[in-house]
């Protein structure tokens, strides 16, 4: 994973400049004219299309919280990586819907009967969020984004640092005496992005809604920040 990982990251960056080479998304002053006249058509001007696909890389910063979770409270840094496709969903205003598809770590760090542990949870993500892009006459463009999104685990580990033992984070029962997690997740997603040209970056969080634990925990739920890095084309 750790190789495949390695590869994205240095392929997403060697596309970066031969893409930017491709798309000139530099305004006009008859695209922003058009953006004076009708915020929705100067977008069809400006992209040429209604619809666009993206590239996602950047660190998620995630931990677990509910009743008794106190081994999993502090937070986690992992990869998320993944690709997104966006639709316009009217001609009255350029709201899109975005999904796609991606590979994230969350988790946490904490204690357990006095031990250190780190949980470490692996997901296949389905963003599921409404986007409305704002151009500014500058070249840039915003985007706010609310929606949700759906996750299944795939991997998952929890390590006890003091006796260094491991058992797998999914399951009903660890040998180790520690909670283990459900593998459906899911929740709510809020943040914001900004764009320059085919460039791409944004701040995003999501708040689980999906109780993650199994055992006698009622409220367990993971909460991830994301700093996202990528292209759109």
């Amino acid at each position: 994973m750790k190789k495949f990982i390695a590869f994205a990251m240095v392929a997403l960056m060697a596309a970066m400049p031969m893409m930017a080479q491709r798309h000139n998304y530099g305004p006009t002053p008859s695209n922003r004219y058009d953006y004076e006249r009708s915020h929705s058509r100067w977008i069809r001007n400006y992209y040429g299309k209604d619809m666009y696909f993206g590239l996602r890389i950047g660190p998620a910063f995630s931990h677990v919280s509910g009743d008794g979770i106190t081994y999993a409270g502090s937070s986690k840094t992992g990869l998320h990586l993944g690709g997104v496709v966006g639709f316009e969903i009217t001609n009255r205003a350029p709201v899109f819907f975005e999904t796609g598809i991606s590979y994230v770590n969350k988790g946490g760090k904490g204690s357990w009967l006095g031990h250190n542990v780190t949980t470490s949870l692996s997901y296949i993500e389905l963003p599921l969020v409404f986007k409305y892009i704002y151009y500014t006459d500058l070249g840039l463009s915003i985007h706010p984004l609310f929606g949700g999104y759906l996750a299944v685990g795939v991997d998952g580990s929890i390590k006890n640092y003091d006796t260094h033992e491991k058992t797998s984070a999914f399951g009903k029962d660890s040998e180790l005496g520690l909670p283990r997690f459900k593998r459906f997740d899911g929740g709510l997603r809020i943040g914001c992005g900004v764009g320059f040209s085919m460039f791409y970056l944004d701040l995003s969080y999501d708040i689980g809604l999906a109780n993650v634990c199994h055992n006698d925990y009622d409220s367990s739920s993971n909460g991830t920040f994301y700093l996202n890095f990528g292209v759109n084309f």
